[in-house]
């Protein structure tokens, strides 16, 4: 799936429709549909241990690499990679691109710390924000072709390793 951030009628309605659709997918594969005040661990993640803690600085293991991704601070960082897809394909503004940038620091920081099984996930769920990041740096026209569909591959993957 991919999302065009420039305005086309009906394209920018059947994208975020489509990327609405991938995004449910996720979240209903996490049980945190629309109620975000769901508990912050995703029920379909078994073995996240709840003493675990997810260290500042340094490598990661299994159980903290998963919580990192699903109950490590206020909003799991795989909501934030839904919605900020979903965000950026309703309204390509200055806001959208800046919670992109930050995503795209957050999961290359946190790729650095992942065993190393973790890594193809990562890169997958990435794809999105380093396209919008190198658009950006390079003074695009306002439009640019996000594949989405490889974040959502790469967040399954994901869960699948947190299994």
């Amino acid at each position: 799936m991919t999302v065009r951030t420039h305005h086309v009628p009906g394209r920018r309605a059947r994208a975020g429709a489509l990327l609405a659709t991938g995004v449910l997918v996720l979240a209903g594969c996490t049980g945190q549909a629309d109620d975000p005040s769901a508990a912050a661990t995703p029920s379909a993640t078994p073995s996240v241990a709840t003493g675990s803690p997810v260290p500042d600085d340094g490598p990661l293991d299994r159980d903290q690499a998963c919580a990192a991704m699903y109950v490590d601070g206020g909003t799991p960082l795989e909501r934030r990679v839904g919605d900020a897809l979903l965000d950026v394909s309703e309204s390509f503004d200055t806001a959208a691109a800046a919670e992109m940038h930050d995503l795209a620091r957050d999961l290359g920081r946190l790729q650095e710390r992942v065993p190393d099984e973790f890594g193809a996930a990562l890169d997958q769920v990435r794809v999105p924000f380093v396209q919008m990041q190198e658009h950006l740096d390079t003074g695009g026209d306002g439009s640019v072709d996000l594949d989405v569909a490889s974040a959502v591959d790469g967040l399954k993957q994901y869960r699948e390793l947190c299994s």
